[in-house]
């Protein structure tokens, strides 16, 4: 029978292999001649059929369904596609990136993360709130949109995304700016801060003034207890479950992003809107190469 091989002969940066290491003690004597030739032969498992593979292990194909099973995989063919591309299995698609991730598990990693961010925020996202968001945009006499870093990319995404239903709106970042800006609002304006923490110091001064003066102010945020969110007259919250990680800021970006779609959304379902979008779907498609 074949023995595991030593330590220092293969990485347990390989998450599959890792796994088998980990679950080793507690498999059966049969599982275990499944885990010794599989770290023996990785290349060719992965072109073996679960009948070749019980064969050649001397077991029966149930026997390797429940070693895989017990490694937290649905079956053989799943865990050859992990072993191939050298996936994250199931369990640990939510860890965090590590520097011995291979590019593949590294983007696996990051696929899930978004789903998971998504999905949060759908849970997250009031839509009173944003319905009323949409009414304070579509009564305003000038909409500003305040952010800075990331917060101002998305606030510069939002601009396109309302001139395209025929939404007029000026995104700001400078904070001398920002400021005389938001001075500029009213009664009846309405000022928009873009920040995961809630806490952008520009941001907080404009919406400061703006709400000084009166005008409606809307936060898009992650963090329920911030400065901006306390500032705001509506709140629209997305997933604070995102690292606080270089490698995970997209993640926030893309998730003010999806409101700030959601917002484009419920002003598309207006029918007062409709022979405005028109004129705008004209301009777009006459700055087309036909």
């Amino acid at each position: 029978m074949e023995e595991i091989r030593r330590d220092d002969e293969f990485g347990e940066d390989i998450e599959y292999i890792g796994r088998i290491k980990m679950q080793y003690a507690s498999l059966s004597k049969s599982q275990k001649r499944i885990a010794n030739y599989i770290l023996n032969h990785r290349e060719a498992v992965i072109h073996h059929s679960i009948t070749t593979m019980a064969q050649k292990t001397g077991t029966v194909p149930s026997t390797v369904t429940r070693f895989c099973q017990a490694l937290s995989y649905k079956g053989f063919s799943e865990m050859k596609v992990y072993m191939e591309k050298n996936l994250a299995s199931p369990l640990t698609m939510d860890a965090l990136i590590q520097k011995t991730d291979t590019l593949q598990v590294v983007l696996q990693k990051l696929m899930n993360s978004s789903q998971n961010a998504i999905q949060d925020t759908m849970r997250t996202l009031d839509a009173r709130s944003l319905t009323e968001a949409v009414d304070a945009i579509l009564a305003a006499g000038n909409i500003l949109l305040f952010g800075q870093s990331g917060g101002y990319i998305s606030a510069t995404y939002a601009r396109q995304l309302l001139l395209r239903i025929n939404v007029l709106s000026q995104a700001v970042n400078d904070r001398v700016d920002a400021n005389l800006a938001a001075s500029t609002l009213k009664k009846g304006d309405v000022a928009i801060g873009f920040a995961y923490s809630g806490e952008a110091r520009s941001v907080i001064e404009a919406l400061t003034t703006a709400k000084h003066n009166k005008a409606t102010t809307i936060v898009i945020t992650a963090n329920t207890n911030s400065t901006m969110a306390k500032l705001a007259d509506l709140k629209l919250f997305y997933s604070y479950n995102i690292p606080d990680d270089l490698q995970y800021l997209h993640l926030a970006s893309m998730c003010e992003i999806m409101i700030i779609g959601a917002i484009q959304a419920e002003i598309l379902r207006r029918p007062m809107q409709l022979e405005k979008i028109d004129a705008c779907k004209k301009a777009v498609l006459a700055s087309r190469v036909k």
